[in-house]
């Protein structure tokens, strides 16, 4: 599919969640995570294994016999009754919102959000108070939804209303429109001609989105999801009445099984989303209130089968950044720095209620201490999510201080939980989304409290790796699509290691594939790029050391190390620096020997198109770092360095010898040396004075190697011994050397 170039402009107010999936910018085409024992010991729901699950195993049950079926148990109506009794913040959130519906005729705002908004907040007032004029108003927006577009009455929608951008519309005007039928279906100006009419609309929509729609078969698109909500609550609002809605409940609990469960397990582990959490935050609240209303409805738990709910609350308490009012901006965003919302987690503590309690409290708390509440936009989720007097637990208590998302390919480390932590992420992974995943691969960022050092510098069309903090390789076009730019063809893009220590973590990615031209997708072996392996050492609080290897397929290919600050650089030859905010980055470049460092001010001529362009959010540098090349061997070894505006950055100086090379960082016993072994895991090297702390990196997990290190000129030894220390998960060990240099 060709590039979109359609702008999605802004309908609506945004408040705490501004840049949510429905206000985006342009359309484009496109692990093992590490528990907290405590988490291990209190969050045991019995999730379901899915291996081999289809639909025989996700038998429909009987609907349930109360009048509603989507989320309106007998709990939660009670509970909705008490909120009204006692007047609790989200209710009186909810009244706000419902009071702006009913002072005036609300336009339809960005695709019908406002108004589906407005349907589901007017029916859960109604149902919490008893009162009918919400109930009369929500029928007066469920008309419009059915046959307006974007004012009350103007009669510009019905059944063509879906098909604008591809069918994006069918997750307001479908699925609000079903769930009125199901949440509405006992209000007064509910009248049998009515239900007949939405039946007759839901059809015709989604007739023609399983034929036309957008990306109807990828389970990792938000365009799928709004297409399945409306699917699901339609045939679980008039299952039973319609033969139409049976087949349509019939199909959803199908798609499940088929498309979404072995979706989630093989390509979602882990948790996260791929398109970025601006699509993120709204697709999980689909996902979760779909899964939460088939077991009030049909009496099928998909819960248990979707261990990626609970996945997504660690998620979240990681990709918060150390200020708390950003988070990770992976994906499309068209607003920088990206805001958190609590929308996701609001939506997953409905749907884990009473499956997985733990995640359920650790939600909790993040709504109420981490995340901005949910005030205008989805008060009506805020409220099925209240609890007052539930308990809440803080994640972060005895957590790790690192996370891998093994499907996406993602890893967030940081110093400590503290406000003025030193925040790491780095990416490796295939590509998973059709749309707004970027060309990132290798791709990290450096913030150090409040101050994002090395950032994202792609703006909601910066999708190509020209905007990211990785390798650009240029081979004059030879077999890439998009030089110096990745594609979007490389399913071998993985991280090979992940492991951390609690002084020391590692992440190794094989990025080389994501440099594959475009007839990989049907098998071809040209590659320009042969490999491409990133490996990322974090040394707490504050120093990365990275080392890059790279074969390429003729020596005249051009290969540059790149990161982007928000503030001119300083550069001296090897070295680059950057003072922002309270903070500076120093940069050391050790390899290659005749590396020189350039400071190029965004946007740069790069061509048009999402593979291609230079995007800039706000002004931005990028940094590349090169050498003289001509050799098909080319790398890099960098030392990076977070630390207060007025510091001096420590000495970094290489090291190498047989079998083994690295950086020594520091001075004196306090000096950190960081080594990468070959492949046959033996080796020496001379580091040339003390180092308190020596981590060799490049070892096979699971694996025991002796560490020495002795002498005047601290001579490092590697061998592989049975009675040595045990390579951990990241492929790394960490030794104490008292004794080196003395």
């Amino acid at each position: 599919m060709t590039f979109r170039s359609v702008l999605k402009r802004l309908g609506l107010t945004m408040g705490a969640i501004a840049a949510l999936a429905f206000a985006l910018a342009c359309v484009r085409h496109g692990a093992h995570r590490l528990e907290s024992a405590r988490a291990k010991q209190n969050a045991a729901p019995h999730y379901e294994a899915v291996a081999g699950l289809g639909p025989a195993n996700l038998h429909l049950g009987t609907p349930t016999p109360h009048s509603r079926r989507i989320l309106l148990d007998r709990p939660t109506l009670d509970r909705l009754a008490e909120a009204a009794r006692k007047r609790t913040p989200a209710f009186q959130n909810l009244l706000q919102r419902c009071n702006e519906a009913m002072e005036r005729p609300i336009d339809s705002g960005y695709q019908g959000f406002e108004w589906a908004d407005a349907v589901a907040s007017l029916a859960l007032a109604w149902h919490a108070t008893g009162d009918p004029q919400y109930a009369s108003i929500a029928i007066r927006y469920v008309n419009a939804l059915l046959e307006d577009r974007y004012a009350v009455g103007d009669g510009k929608g019905g059944e063509k209303v879906v098909t604008y951008d591809d069918g994006y519309g069918i997750r307001t005007f479908g699925a609000y429109s079903a769930l009125a039928y199901d949440w509405l279906r006992d209000a007064p100006d509910m009248t049998p001609e009515l239900r007949a009419h939405i039946l007759a609309r839901l059809g015709q929509w989604l007739d023609w989105y399983a034929r036309d729609g957008y990306l109807r078969d990828r389970p990792t698109a938000n365009y799928y999801w709004g297409y399945l909500t409306a699917l699901s609550f339609g045939g679980l609002a008039a299952s039973g009445e319609s033969e139409q809605a049976d087949g349509w409940l019939a199909k959803a609990r199908d798609e499940w099984s088929k498309r979404v469960l072995p979706a989630f397990r093989e390509e979602l582990k882990g948790g996260g989303w791929p398109e970025g959490w601006q699509y993120g935050e709204y697709t999980t609240a689909e996902i979760a209130l779909v899964a939460r209303a088939f077991a009030t409805g049909a009496n099928i738990d998909l819960v248990r089968h979707l261990p990626w709910l609970g996945e997504t609350v660690t998620h979240h308490v990681h990709a918060l950044l150390p200020d708390g009012r950003s988070v990770y901006d992976g994906g499309t965003w068209g607003e920088h720095p990206a805001k958190p919302s609590a929308l996701a987690l609001s939506a997953i503590s409905v749907a884990l209620d009473g499956v997985d309690e733990a995640r359920v409290e650790e939600a909790h708390w993040m709504i109420a201490h981490a995340l901005p509440p949910l005030r205008r936009e989805q008060a009506f989720i805020a409220l099925l999510a209240e609890h007052p007097g539930a308990k809440e637990r803080s994640p972060r208590e005895g957590a790790p201080t690192s996370l891998h998302l093994q499907g996406q390919g993602l890893s967030f480390f940081r110093s400590d939980w503290s406000p003025s932590a030193t925040w790491v992420s780095f990416q490796a992974g295939p590509p998973l989304a059709e749309d707004h995943q970027d060309a990132d691969q290798g791709h990290f960022e450096l913030v150090r409290g409040p101050d994002s050092l090395l950032v994202d510098g792609g703006d909601s069309e910066g999708s190509a790796t020209i905007n990211h903090n990785t390798l650009l390789i240029d081979d004059q076009g030879r077999h890439m699509n998009y030089p110096p730019n990745q594609g979007v063809w490389g399913k071998g893009v993985r991280t090979l290691f992940f492991g951390d220590d609690g002084a020391v973590a590692s992440a190794v990615g094989d990025i080389g594939e994501a440099y594959a031209p475009s007839c990989a997708a049907e098998g071809c072996t040209k590659r320009s790029v042969k490999k491409a392996v990133r490996t990322l050492v974090y040394v707490r609080p504050s120093m990365l050391v990275m080392d890059d290897r790279v074969t390429l397929e003729e020596p005249e290919y051009a290969v540059a190390w790149a990161a982007h600050v928000t503030v001119p650089p300083t550069v001296d030859r090897n070295k680059a620096s950057a003072v922002v905010g309270s903070s500076r980055v120093d940069i050391q470049t050790l390899e290659p020997d005749d590396a020189h460092a350039e400071a190029l001010r965004e946007p740069t001529p790069s061509g048009d198109g999402p593979h291609r362009a230079d995007h800039p959010w706000g002004p931005m540098w990028r940094l590349e770092i090169r050498g003289t090349g001509g050799t098909v061997e080319r790398g890099f070894l960098n030392v990076i360095t977070a630390d207060r505006a007025d510091a001096t950055p420590p000495p970094a100086r290489s090291a190498s010898g047989k079998g083994l090379r690295g950086a020594v960082v520091g001075t004196g016993a306090r000096a950190t040396a960081v080594l990468f072994a070959d492949k046959d895991g033996a080796g020496e090297v001379q580091l040339g004075a003390p180092a308190g702390t020596v981590v060799v990196v490049g070892l096979t997990p699971g694996q025991r190697y002796r560490v020495s290190a002795s002498g005047a000129t601290c001579a490092v030894r590697l061998a592989a011994a049975a009675d040595g220390v045990v390579a951990n998960s990241g492929g790394f060990v960490r030794v104490a050397t008292p004794g080196c240099g003395g």
